[in-house]
Order: C-alpha cells, then structure tokens, then sequence
C-alpha cells in the first residue's frame, strides 16, 4: 500500500507515510507552495485509487487551525481532546469515522488489519518521507523538534569503547606497534652514540662498522673533553730567530680510549694584551695516534714563528670542535 494525498492549495499530489501522519496529527505542509493542510481529507492509495478531484480554493487556510489554542477558564481537558484526535487517525485510516466513502475505503482487507499495528521508529526523522517520484513532490509534516541524533547513552559508548581497545585484535596491534617503536628507538640511539658503543663494547664495532657501510657513515674515537687534562706545557723560544717551541702533554683521566683534541693557544706581550691567537689541531702537531688511551699521557711539540712581535706570555686550553 503506497499512500497519498492531494494539496489544497496548488493541487501537487505527495507520498506520505502512515507512521508520520499519526506523529504529526493527519496535519502536513506542503514542500511547493507551504500551505499547512490535513492530510487525511485527501487521502488514497496510489496503487489501487486515482486522485481525487481538485478545484483551487476548495479548502480554507488551516494555519489557525494548528495554532496553540488560547488559553480559557474553561474547556476541554488537553489529554483526552488528543486521545480523541489520535483515534479519529487511526479510525480515519481505517475508513470508520467518515461517512461519505473515499478512495482510501478501498484499500484490502490485509492492509486494514495490519495498518492499527504500525509502530513509529524514535529514531526515524520526521521530516524523512519516501523517495518521491517524478510526478510527486514531498511533504514535510507540521513538527519543529528533529530527532536526536544518538539515542545510545554515554556509558554503552565508552564501554564498548574500552571493549573494542581490550580485544586480542587491538592489542595485538598495539603490542606490535610498541615492539616496532622501540626498535626504531634503539636504532637511532645506537647510531647517535655509535662511537662511545663501539670504544665500550669493542666485539660490536663489526656490525657498528657494517651499519655505517650502509649508511655512509663513521666511526671515530669517542669526545669527553672532561676526561681530557693538560698535565703541562711550556713556551720556550727557539735557536732559530723569532721562534718559540711549544710543549704539550695531554693525559687521558677516563676509563675509555677519547680522541685527542684541539688546542687554543693565546700568546701575550709584556702588558698582558693578546697579540695573537690560534686554533692548533691534531694534524698540526704531525701525530699518528688519533686517541689517547685510558691513563696514557700524550706529548705535543710544535715550532712556532711570531715575527718581530715580543710575546712574553701564553695560555693554552683543549676542546673539540
């Protein structure tokens, strides 16, 4: 059974449906021209009944018809006036509180039997009607309150939530993505520190070395400048003319072989000012050893010329650059 009715007011023929027509009262709004009417004074069913006739003007405006009733001393109690209304519906739908016959009094008997037992879905909007067809329109029913959109309260949802987070699956999941990042983690804190894990554990320095063949990387002796002391130095000037012989012995106070460093050396005149300065690196000093061992000492020597300048001081300090 497919049902309709025809608009008052411009005569378009729209679906309706038997559900929102008990929620909204018979009453319907027409979705080509807004005029507010009752559905249940046109209604037929389109697969057994043609339309009824129409003629402009046939109805009067009902929009005071749907307005709130003023308020009175007296009158008919709000309860029972729409009980009354809901069974002038379904007695309507089923043909028994009109008189005069109409095209929906010839639906089957089946459909009569089953049309009182209709139920209304909560979660159904009430402004969703059947798709129209091409020679229909759709109306929407006289209703200002849309459905809600979940009806589901919040603790069902959290605790399905919590459900699906403590499935095998979703820890499945979770255990392996863990597993993952903390191999990733391991991986680039052994290639950050690939020196110092190479100089502690010297058994690993083949996959270390393996590792950097791939990513075109190095391994080099481990920096701690902390662990890197001056035991002494000395400026002495030499037989050749406006020459000074430098003297430095580093010693390594770690547990761990650490490359040999950079040296500052500072030369001063008489009063103190800064004649001259110079970064001095371990190539300079023509050394084979590119690390010091643990506790082993390191001397440096290195010629130095200062022109016609007097120097009479110098300062010397080690860093990696």
């Amino acid at each position: 059974m497919s049902l309709a009715t025809r608009c008052f007011a411009c005569g378009t023929v729209f679906r309706v449906v038997q559900d929102q027509l008990k929620v909204s009262e018979g009453w319907v709004r027409c979705g080509r021209c807004n005029e507010v009417f009752n559905a249940l004074d046109s209604l037929f069913d389109l697969e057994r009944d043609t339309p009824p006739a129409w003629s402009p003007g046939a109805s009067t405006p009902v929009a005071a018809a749907v307005a709130p009733p003023a308020q009175a001393s007296s009158g008919p109690d709000p309860l029972v006036e729409e009980e009354s209304l809901v069974d002038r519906i379904d007695a309507h739908l089923q043909n028994s509180w009109r008189s005069n016959s109409s095209p929906a009094a010839r639906v089957s008997e089946r459909d009569k039997l089953d049309f009182p037992d209709a139920q209304f879905d909560p979660e159904f909007s009430i402004g969703m009607l059947t798709e129209p067809s091409p020679d229909t329109a759709t109306t929407l029913p006289l209703t200002t309150e849309s459905a809600p959109a979940s009806t589901t309260p919040e603790f069902v949802r959290h605790a399905q939530r919590r459900a699906h987070w403590q499935s095998p699956l979703a820890r499945g999941l979770l255990a392996t993505a863990g597993l993952l990042l903390l191999v990733s983690l391991s991986l680039q804190a052994g290639h950050h520190f690939r020196d110092l894990v190479a100089a502690r554990w010297p058994e690993a320095r083949p996959a270390l070395q393996a590792w950097c063949d791939v990513w075109a990387c190095s391994l080099r002796a481990p920096h701690r400048i902390e662990d890197i002391a001056v035991e002494s130095s000395s400026l002495t000037r030499s037989t050749e003319p406006d020459a000074f012989k430098l003297m430095v012995t580093l010693r390594n106070r770690g547990a761990l072989a650490f490359a040999v460093p950079s040296v500052d050396l500072s030369l001063t005149d008489p009063a103190g000012q800064l004649v001259t300065r110079r970064v001095l690196s371990p190539g300079d000093f023509r050394i084979s050893l590119s690390a010091i061992q643990p506790g082993a000492e390191l001397p440096l020597q290195l010629l130095l010329t200062t022109g016609s300048t007097r120097v009479t001081g110098y300062t010397v300090e080690v860093f990696y650059p």
